[in-house]
């Protein structure tokens, strides 16, 4: 997909005795967005913008110059009660969300809501370093009247360029299931910063072994503090002020080196809310630093895989929607920007079920996104145009086989536990699937009231090598079609 980008000027920070200015440029292919303001603690601004400045450039693998220039300018959002930054990482494996009330600033001039790309340039980092407490600081986003003085030009000076980004399939599938991940309502609990310091200051002065696992388990122990474990030297790290009540499990994760992230962002944190959704899964890390919130989500694995394809499509609820339905959930949103799914089940006259069928649907197409932080979705645009979703998420083979097992009648429902009886409040299914080619596999599956699916288990080879993290099996995919059926 490509993507267009004009500025009108260098997003740049400039600095005098009176003061220092930060003036992002906006993409002028996009509706008019603009804020301007004083920041109240420059300080802590410094520090958060510099470590979404790290995560854009986060990446494993060696890229060239010309590779690092082929990524998307970050989206910025102005919203009544917020504004939020987004980015996405180079090896698409690490999200990073930065959001700072409105009364962080003290505003100036005209607000103008809504999304847009910002040029974020590499000189920006250092630039950043300029920041004090001492001098005022004014924060602009495409409000101009700054007067800025760029390198090589005069002061007030604009400087016209453009620049066309062919965004990789993977890419952009990645940041667009991201929103799926967020909305997934992980296990949530909140940690002492200073805990994830330790283990991050561990794992970075200890070479591990040649052999071993190299993940990091949650353990949840009923009764119990929460603690990780760092594989393979099995050092445990208990979380203090957590305490776990529920059943006894073990989520583990890879890709460690990517909470090194977190490193410069953590000491300015009061606390940090965690999220887990299982082993292999997405999980995300909410640093509360005063009322900025920086949220660094990671895929389960150090590869992206799963954004290449369509897990959370598969875990999400396939019940078909009308597009009528989902148009009126998208109007409510831009008439109010922000919205729960409770608000908008009451004022729309919908079920609780559509609206969030809805809502994923316009998640996973980049129109809207689930806030983390206050637990409610808003409007966000990612593209000037909406893109073709068909041909971005063709169909997975997966759900046409477990179709047809369950047409064909090789699913066998033993047991089903309904939600009010179940102290999860989820529906659990025990069955027998039949494949083609072999004997019954034993599955269990559990839905939420959405019909999302929550846990699943089951004996085929490809559960067993990747348990969720790709998504489910075709052989929980028939259960849950069978169950519908039923």
């Amino acid at each position: 997909m490509e993507v267009a980008l004009s500025y009108d000027h260098r997003t740049a920070v400039t600095s005098s005795l009176e003061g220092s200015t930060m003036d992002f440029a906006t993409n002028l292919q996009r509706a008019p967005v603009s804020f301007r303001g004083r920041v109240k603690e420059p300080l802590l601004m410094r520090q958060l913008m510099g470590a979404l400045h790290e995560v854009i450039l986060n990446d494993s693998r060696w890229l060239s110059d010309e590779d690092y220039a082929l990524t998307l300018d970050p989206v910025i959002t102005v919203h009544p009660d917020q504004l939020f930054f987004e980015a996405f990482s180079n090896d698409e494996s690490s999200y990073a969300r930065l959001s700072a009330p409105l009364d962080a600033f003290e505003p100036e001039g005209v607000v103008n809501y809504g999304t847009t790309n910002i040029d974020f340039t590499w000189q920006l980092r250092a630039a950043l370093s300029e920041l004090r407490s001492s001098r005022r600081t004014l924060f602009g986003v495409g409000a101009g009247g700054f007067g800025v003085t760029t390198v090589g030009t005069a002061k007030g000076t604009k400087v016209h360029f453009e620049r066309k980004v062919d965004l990789p399939e993977s890419w952009l599938k990645g940041f667009l299931q991201v929103q799926g991940a967020l909305a997934m309502r992980p296990f949530t609990f909140d940690v002492r910063p200073v805990d994830l310091l330790s283990m991050i200051a561990f794992f970075e002065e200890n070479k591990p072994p040649r052999h071993g696992a190299h993940a990091v388990r949650y353990e949840f122990r009923p009764g119990e503090p929460i603690s990780i474990v760092l594989e393979p030297w099995e050092k445990r790290f208990t979380l203090k002020g957590t305490h776990y009540e529920g059943y006894e499990r073990a989520v583990r994760l890879w890709g460690r080196r990517r909470l090194s992230l977190l490193r410069n962002v953590l000491p300015y944190a009061e606390r940090v809310t965690l999220g887990v959704l299982g082993r292999g899964l997405p999980h995300f890390y909410i640093c509360h630093c005063g009322g900025y919130q920086f949220t660094l989500l990671l895929s389960g694995w150090s590869r992206n895989d799963w954004a290449t394809g369509s897990a959370f499509d598969l875990m999400a609820s396939n019940e078909t929607i009308s597009p009528a339905t989902v148009a009126r959930v998208y109007r409510f949103l831009s008439e109010h920007l922000i919205a729960s799914r409770s608000q908008m089940a009451e004022e729309i006259a919908l079920e609780k079920a559509e609206i969030e069928h809805a809502l994923f649907q316009l998640c996973r197409s980049g129109r809207v996104t689930w806030d983390p932080t206050i637990r409610c979705y808003r409007l966000r645009e990612l593209f000037a145009e909406p893109i073709d979703m068909d041909a971005l998420f063709t169909p997975d083979p997966r759900v046409e086989h477990a179709q047809q097992l369950a047409d064909q009648g090789n699913v066998t429902i033993t047991h089903i536990l309904p939600p009010a009886e179940n102290p999860r409040g989820e529906t659990k299914v025990e069955a027998e699937v039949i494949p083609n080619t072999s004997t019954p596999y034993k599955v269990i599956v559990a839905m939420d009231d959405d019909q999302r699916i929550r846990f699943g288990q089951c004996e085929c080879p490809f559960f067993q090598e990747h348990i969720m993290g790709r998504g489910p099996c075709e052989h929980i995919l028939a259960v849950r079609f069978a169950l519908q059926k039923k």
